[in-house]
């Protein structure tokens, strides 16, 4: 079993009634601390979505950005989370932390999207028309948080060395690489076959690619059900070849992501990755 401590991240609109929403969840032990903020708490009207976004770039640099030991405690030590208590004002608050054991066949991030389900996400009732498709979802918080504003690339070449490796479907290129691919069931049987076949060409690259600045993720909807007119010997094929070449990639290295939570947290990092604002290109 692994120990971990946590703490939520609550917003207080009004500190005289002392009523906060949770709006984030910070996970510490096995080594590493993160935080994984809900992409929902902007809208909600109780919160003053500038104030609201200060207090997550914050939260965001001090967790995730550059070792700063002259100034932070240990990051993996109960006192780093003191710290972070003690630079909060009314509006954002902090829980105690509280303790959780697993088991240690859990990965952190797996151990991290599940508190965030439970104790941040919005009940089903307030999170009504969130797409249900990884890519589907990925494209609402995209625009939600202005990707493509703030510099996200789309549809260039991967760079090595000046070899273009493959045009991938995002990117982001600021102090470190992140490519994003995807496999999307739409309506078009076409435009997931070709999405689907250039999976082994990206699969081979990534060696060349993968490095501690340099990471890949696929995005990959489910293929439940055969398209309009698709046998079904052909629709067996099809998942069969997705499934193949899903392997492939994640055996060279990148990072498939299959759910809408683990969509959810990938935006997050996007997020901090990508500057306030920019004119995108």
């Amino acid at each position: 079993m692994i120990d971990y401590r946590y703490v939520l991240v609550r917003f207080v609109p009004d500190p005289e009634r002392m009523e906060p929403t949770n709006v984030g969840v910070i996970l510490q032990g096995n080594g590493g601390v993160d935080v994984l903020f809900s992409p929902h708490a902007a809208k909600r009207k109780e919160i003053d979505t500038d104030i609201y976004n200060k207090w997550k770039a914050f939260f965001q640099t001090e967790i995730r950005g550059d070792v700063a030991p002259l100034f932070q405690p240990d990051r993996a030590t109960p006192k780093f989370l003191q710290h972070l208590e003690a630079l909060c004002g009314e509006t954002v608050v902090l829980s105690r932390p509280l303790f959780l054991s697993v088991d240690d066949s859990q990965r952190f991030a797996d151990v991290l999207q599940s508190l965030y389900r439970r104790l941040v996400a919005p009940r089903e009732a307030e999170a009504a028309g969130v797409a249900t498709r990884p890519t589907g979802r990925f494209r609402q918080l995209a625009e939600e948080l202005r990707f493509v504003n703030r510099g996200i690339k789309r549809h260039e070449h991967v760079l090595v060395n000046h070899d273009r490796l493959w045009m991938a479907y995002r990117q982001v290129v600021n102090g470190e690489i992140i490519a994003v691919d995807k496999v999307e069931v739409g309506n078009q049987i076409g435009a997931t076959s070709n999405e689907i076949q250039i999976l082994p060409l990206i699969a081979d690259n990534l060696p060349k690619f993968v490095s501690e600045k340099r990471t890949h993720f696929l995005l990959v909807d489910q293929l439940e059900e055969p398209f309009t007119e698709q046998s079904d010997d052909g629709f067996e094929a099809m998942r069969d070849d997705l499934e193949r070449c899903v392997g492939l990639v994640e055996r060279a290295g990148g990072t498939v992501i299959r759910e809408v939570n683990a969509v959810e947290s990938f935006a997050d990092r996007l997020d901090a990755c990508l500057p306030p604002s920019a004119v995108s290109g």
